[in-house]
């Protein structure tokens, strides 16, 4: 399967540069995870590919946008998947910029957990962070002001999540072998929501409202706890962002406050990030990340986390990154740490280096059942 993804890369190249006329990017990934405390029920290694089509064409006023991804798994098929995550019209409709089809966007400000991030599905099964996301068919109208930008939206069916294989990572052993809405039209449910943002001296703000279904859901124990339900309760929620610029100091708050399943929840992330730069002969930048999550959500790992890390930034031409973060439970029972790097090898290709290492004292908590999910993992990527 992985080979075919290789043949289909060539073939879809040559037919979209013909379509758009040059204006496409295509980026061809190979990845190899490793999981060194994998369980005997659980795979060892993993690998796939990775085939990611970006593509614009205008039309007078108007552009089509598109972001196609296809991914093989040699071992998981949770992985696997052909999806259109962005495939719009946007176009002005009175004094208004309109956007008619899939769309991604990005809300939220903090490093270590985006609560206000709540348009897009997440591609959970993919292990590629809050930057794997399924695309929303929706109509969005946005509107640029004096005062701020205006957004707002109309999704018209739900996208569930992605999920590996029971064997494959991360998982908790048990597979999601069903689904389940509170709403009664399910995945035909329509989704709204509204957000206005605007900057003032050296803030960054925002406000945000949804109605809908929660992208994040609840897993029910289900047939004598050997397999999962997905639930996707109702969510009503009220957003908000705060981002302060200093010389050296990123002051960052995301909030959401509302219902989810008719009860009361709420969710924030404050954090800080302080930047050193031109650190070892003027070579380096170095920020110091800490941030405090709290979340009373069911879906949670834990109410509160306390999270630290460094981000590194070589500045050089091969633009190398580097971002370590350690995150525990305000408890010390379960903790994460993440290490992700990554470096340009040549104008056309790049490698990106990650790993991600469990620890829980209790073997039922979020992070105890994730206890064999430890990865190491190295991706190579060719641009087209």
């Amino acid at each position: 399967m992985i080979k075919h993804v290789f043949i289909g890369a060539i073939a879809l190249c040559c037919l979209t540069n013909s379509l758009f006329a040059g204006e496409v990017n295509t980026t061809l990934s190979s990845r190899y995870d490793v999981f060194p405390e994998n369980s005997s029920r659980t795979q060892d290694k993993s690998r796939s590919a990775e085939l990611k089509l970006e593509a614009f064409h205008d039309l007078d006023d108007s552009r089509f946008v598109a972001e196609l991804i296809g991914r093989a798994d040699a071992d998981d098929a949770g992985r696997r998947i052909l999806e259109a995550r962005q495939a719009y019209l946007r176009t002005p409709i009175a004094g208004m910029e309109a956007f008619i089809g899939h769309r991604q966007v990005f809300w939220g400000n903090a490093e270590s957990k985006n609560v206000v991030d709540i348009i897009n599905q997440s591609d959970a099964a993919a292990a590629q962070g809050s930057s794997a996301k399924l695309g929303a068919p929706s109509l969005s109208l946005e509107r640029y002001m004096d005062s701020g930008d205006m957004q707002l939206w109309y999704i018209n069916a739900f996208r569930q999540r992605t999920f590996n294989d029971s064997d494959a990572h991360p998982s908790s052993g048990i597979p999601v072998t069903s689904t389940r809405f509170e709403r009664a039209n399910g995945q035909d449910a329509d989704d709204f929501a509204g957000r206005f943002s605007t900057v003032s001296g050296d803030w960054d703000l925002a406000g945000s409202l949804f109605y809908g279904t929660a992208r994040d859901p609840i897993l029910i124990p289900i047939s004598s706890g050997t397999a999962l339900q997905a639930y996707y309760p109702v969510m009503k929620s009220v957003g908000f962002e705060a981002q302060h610029t200093g010389e050296n100091l990123l002051f960052k708050w995301e909030s959401l406050h509302g219902t989810q399943a008719s009860s009361a929840f709420a969710a924030a992330v404050m954090g800080i990030e302080y930047s050193f730069y031109g650190v070892v002969d003027d070579l380096w930048d170095i920020g110091v990340i800490a941030e405090l999550q709290h979340d009373d959500r069911p879906q949670a790992a834990a109410d509160q986390f306390l999270v630290g890390g460094l981000r590194f930034i070589l500045n050089d031409v091969d633009d190398t990154t580097l971002l370590f973060l350690v995150s525990a439970d305000k408890e010390a029972d379960q903790s994460l740490v993440s290490l992700e790097a990554s470096k340009r090898l040549n104008s056309w290709s790049s490698i990106e280096l990650s790993s991600t290492f469990f620890s829980s004292r209790t073997a039922t908590s979020a992070y105890g059942l994730l206890s064999d999910d430890d990865s190491l993992s190295v991706t190579y990527n060719v641009f087209f």
